[in-house]
């Protein structure tokens, strides 16, 4: 679920970018085409405009993800999402500063420590045919040594592909008749390394162990559902309304972990204060907390994993007010 999450939030922030003052647009193209084939598919099916962008998913099979100099992990299956801008030579380094930038602050606004994470200084190869750049993280290994990862590799080709990939592919100029030949930046992000990273710093970050701070737009599960009473014939209207609003929630593509149908026969407090450990443990924000007033008015406390603070909401605000808080 973080993986598929960590998917979601990149599709979202990769058609945001900018090229000067003009927005780019990105489309997402086929891995079993080439480029010139995408951006032609593009071409005829879309009102094509340049700058541009192709985001294309492709999968790796039989590969090793490392994370520092003692980490490996050999897996069958992988992804890899890379986006292909097709930018004019005369902004490419701007919008080359600008991407890396955007990057960087994407993984720093899901992080519980931003300051971690750093651009690498850009290399040239020999030929000045390409300029490499990446987006790193400093994490702590072994005594206290801080080892330097990286996630993501940004390549721009201020001249172009070669003619073995993009051929002789041109594109007009805007309010121009003028065709050019555009430069390259290719954005490079491996799923599998970005979801250990992101655990990585979430665990990192939390030195008692009793809450993992995984960020509220990426958690598994956005809210978890607990109750807290002392009278046990109150036990099964309880779990009854856990059920109906974890459909509630669900319907609205909210992410729930319902821990009061786990409640049941064991001792009241002791078992709250279990399911309420268990949920900061596994990273959930948000805890619905049911009680007798629940079942009487409606009115239930909302817990924040991040302060342990808990404020009163009412069943008709919800799933809308948790959206929001989600999305803030």
């Amino acid at each position: 679920m973080l993986y598929d999450n960590l998917r979601n939030q990149w599709n979202h922030m990769i058609g945001s970018s900018t090229a000067g003052t003009t927005s780019v647009p990105v489309y997402a193209g086929s891995a079993s085409l080439n480029l010139r084939e995408n951006i032609n598919f593009i071409r005829e099916n879309y009102p094509f405009s340049f700058p541009v962008g192709l985001a294309v998913e492709q999968e790796k099979n039989n590969y090793s993800v490392t994370l520092g100099d003692h980490f490996s992990l050999e897996l069958p299956l992988g992804n890899e999402l890379c986006t292909t801008y097709l930018v004019p030579p005369q902004i490419a380094k701007q919008f080359l500063y600008q991407t890396q930038r955007q990057r960087k602050i994407w993984w720093m606004r899901f992080s519980d420590n931003p300051g971690r994470y750093f651009i690498s200084d850009a290399k040239a190869s020999e030929n000045a045919e390409k300029t490499t750049v990446s987006i790193c993280s400093r994490f702590v290994e072994r005594m206290d040594e801080p080892i330097e990862v990286e996630l993501e590799r940004l390549e721009l080709l201020p001249k172009g592909l070669g003619e073995d990939e993009l051929g002789k592919l041109h594109l007009m100029v805007p309010n121009s008749k003028k065709k050019i030949v555009p430069s390259v930046l290719r954005v490079r992000h491996e799923l599998t390394r970005a979801t250990l990273a992101i655990l990585m710093d979430a665990l990192e970050s939390h030195s008692s162990g009793k809450c993992v701070k995984i960020h509220r737009k990426i958690a598994p599960f956005k809210c978890g559902i607990v109750y807290q009473s002392q009278d046990d014939s109150l036990q099964h209207d309880l779990e009854d309304l856990s059920k109906h609003l974890s459909i509630v929630l669900r319907k609205a593509q909210l992410s729930v972990l319902n821990c009061a149908l786990e409640q049941h026969g064991k001792t009241p407090e002791s078992s709250y204060q279990r399911r309420i450990a268990h949920l900061d443990v596994i990273g959930v924000p948000y805890t619905i907390v049911l009680n007798e007033e629940s079942l009487k008015n409606g009115l239930m406390q909302l817990r924040s994993r991040d302060t342990t603070l808990c404020e009163t909401i009412h069943i008709s605000d919800l799933p809308e007010y948790l959206i929001k808080i989600v999305a803030s």
